[in-house]
């Protein structure tokens, strides 16, 4: 899709904001790296204060609809985290930079209840803490870890290591994001008595069963047949007798 003016004084702004801050980058600054005069700035935005809050509503308004896009009915809660930390990754490479303005500046940060970025952060939470509320609910995960700090932790190491990996990120983002999911869902999955995650038994279990089928299963299995063997054959001697009536 084509970039419009206001794109381009957004993507430059991302990045002087999170190099030096809103408030030691100037309004011509900006304008410099957009190729445009100070004044001409204004015919598209108020003030820095409102280029930074476009920047980060932007990407908040479209990691949440990725979110709610990537919701699948019936899949696991560990699932569900994992798609979500990847969807955490390719916003954060379609918004570059937006995610460190908003975490390093407090005036983004901490604002009012009922202030759009607020509303929207919490609302960003809220799937994270759906599908962890979940996971342990359907005994998936431990529940000797508190489910709020495990929230705070996995969505935190998300975003610092969008901001450490950054110059990167395009070309990285597959092996981060694999990896943040092994460390972090993989070490809060509920586990066994002999500290094995239970969700990897469960599935070698189901893959063991669907390969091979037990005795007892075979023997049901025939018990079966012979019932409706011996049915058919009643139902066979019923209609000769009755053929055999004068």
């Amino acid at each position: 899709m084509r970039s419009t003016r206001r794109d381009e004084i957004l993507a430059h702004a991302a990045k002087l904001f999170s190099e030096r801050g809103i408030a030691a980058t100037t309004v011509r600054d900006i304008a410099d790296e957009v190729g445009i005069l100070s004044g001409s700035l204004y015919h598209y935005f108020d003030s820095k204060d409102a280029i930074a809050n476009e920047i980060v509503v932007r990407f908040l308004e479209d990691l949440n609809v990725r979110y709610e896009d990537s919701i699948e009915p019936g899949g696991s809660a560990r699932d569900r985290l994992a798609t979500m930390v990847s969807v955490s990754f390719a916003s954060a490479v379609d918004h570059p930079y937006a995610t460190e303005v908003y975490q390093g500046e407090a005036i983004l940060s901490s604002q009012p209840a009922d202030a759009p970025i607020t509303i929207l952060v919490q609302k960003a939470h809220s799937y994270w803490r759906s599908a962890i509320a979940r996971g342990i609910a359907d005994a998936e995960f431990r529940e000797d870890i508190d489910p709020e700090q495990f929230h705070r932790l996995l969505r935190e190491s998300v975003w610092s290591t969008v901001a450490q990996y950054r110059p990167q990120l395009s070309e990285l983002a597959d092996e981060l994001q694999r990896n943040l999911i092994s460390v972090f869902l993989d070490g809060f999955a509920a586990r066994s008595v002999d500290g094995e995650p239970v969700a990897r038994i469960a599935q070698r279990t189901t893959k063991k069963e669907a390969q091979t089928v037990s005795p007892a299963s075979e023997f049901a299995e025939l018990r079966s047949d012979v019932d409706e063997l011996k049915s058919v054959i009643r139902e066979l001697s019923s209609s000769i007798r009755q053929l055999q009536k004068p």
